[in-house]
């Protein structure tokens, strides 16, 4: 007969499986604290995420704390904004990923802050600056936001912040193809990881108390252990996918059926380029193209590479046949004398400076241009 374990060894175990993550947490929280950038997005109403509205939270890495404050519609910001553009203000619709929401400095810091400042100043009149950036976006979930909300505020300028993993970010979602060179709608939705994610944010322990904090979002922002686990667990996702695709591409069966659509190297994809940029250079012309139907003008903000703190590349590396007003920092980065531009501890987003230089290169070519209109002399 098995004899079962006494109750002794269930109070053992139970104590044991309760300390151990406590233990951990400590240790790391004392010993190797990491980066917190707990990730608070959900579904969106246009089939691509968002972040989650009308929360505080905080970035905590190595070397720095931050602030993230949302308002009602998800922006990264204080104040809520009218549908409808007040008289006299000039409005800027920033689209983008971490860079455009400010990653690794608070809101009085970042890019588009400073940017505001500086445009009110030089045009005398009341600037707001719409940022409907989401981290983890590229140009194609950009497309799908500038359509569905920011055109609805009626923008006098449109600013999309580019990055060198955009071309990537718009194949793997999948929502644009290029169909004999037409850009088109290929998926209606790219929402990962879905409803797992959006319920553990909504969920609440106690549902009695519904101002509490979902306990989910405690866990994601504050906890060092369940940072770590997680990270770990996206980049073996990310390796065994990786894996699967490499075996899948060396295999040679059976033709792809009819139902399993995929995208084809579009026979006009210019020498030198792939398909992948290729296909994010035209949707960033389609974004252009709908931006001044709609009377505003259109450019982006290229994001140079980090190879050391006073080494710096091109961000859009691109001949630039489609005509875009493409405005770089760089200049400015290579001329900060060695000054930390980029955090180095802490996923590579800009310092307080890195966000003023390309502030300041933005505004530059804004005024140089005449992108916004001056306001009218004062009596």
């Amino acid at each position: 007969m098995t004899r079962l374990p006494s109750r002794r060894w269930w109070i053992r175990l139970l104590l044991g499986v309760v300390w151990t993550p406590i233990a951990a947490e400590i240790f790391l929280r004392i010993f190797a604290p990491g980066m917190m950038l707990p990730p608070f997005i959900e579904a969106g109403p246009h089939g691509v995420r968002t972040n989650i509205p009308s929360i505080t939270y905080f970035h905590r890495t190595p070397e720095y704390t931050v602030e993230f404050r949302t308002n009602a519609k998800g922006m990264r910001a204080d104040k809520e904004f009218s549908i409808e553009k007040p008289d006299g203000v000039r409005r800027i619709a920033i689209l983008g990923d971490s860079f455009g929401m400010g990653f690794g400095v608070n809101l009085e810091e970042s890019s588009l802050h400073t940017l505001q400042l500086i445009l009110e100043k030089e045009l005398d009149c009341p600037v707001e600056v719409l940022n409907f950036s989401v981290m983890g976006f590229g140009p194609s979930e950009e497309l799908v936001v500038f359509r569905e909300e920011a055109l609805q505020f009626d923008p006098d300028l449109v600013i999309q912040y580019f990055y060198v993993n955009d071309p990537s970010d718009d194949m793997r979602t999948k929502l644009f193809k290029l169909d004999d060179d037409e850009l088109v709608a290929f998926n209606s939705s790219y929402n990962p990881p879905g409803g797992i994610r959006d319920f553990l944010f909504s969920y609440r322990l106690i549902r009695e108390f519904p101002l509490s904090d979902p306990i989910y979002r405690w866990i994601a922002g504050e906890t060092h252990l369940y940072t770590l686990v997680r990270r770990h667990s996206i980049l073996f996702t990310e390796s065994l996918l990786g894996t699967i695709r490499q075996a899948l591409a060396l295999k040679k069966s059976a033709p792809k059926q009819p139902d399993a659509p995929a995208i084809i190297r579009p026979t006009s994809v210019p020498d030198g380029l792939k398909t992948g940029e290729w296909l994010t250079l035209r949707i960033l012309d389609q974004m252009r193209i709908e931006s001044n139907a709609a009377g505003a003008e259109f450019m982006i903000l290229s994001i140079p590479s980090r190879q050391a703190r006073n080494e710096f590349t091109d961000g859009f590396p691109y001949t630039n046949e489609l005509e875009f007003n493409v405005v770089s920092p760089l200049t400015r980065f290579q001329a900060a004398g060695g000054e930390m531009i980029y955090w180095e501890r802490s996923a590579g987003h800009w310092t307080p400076l890195g966000c003023r230089l390309a502030a300041e290169s933005l505004a530059e070519r804004i005024l140089q241009d005449g992108l916004m209109e001056r306001c009218e002399p004062r009596p």
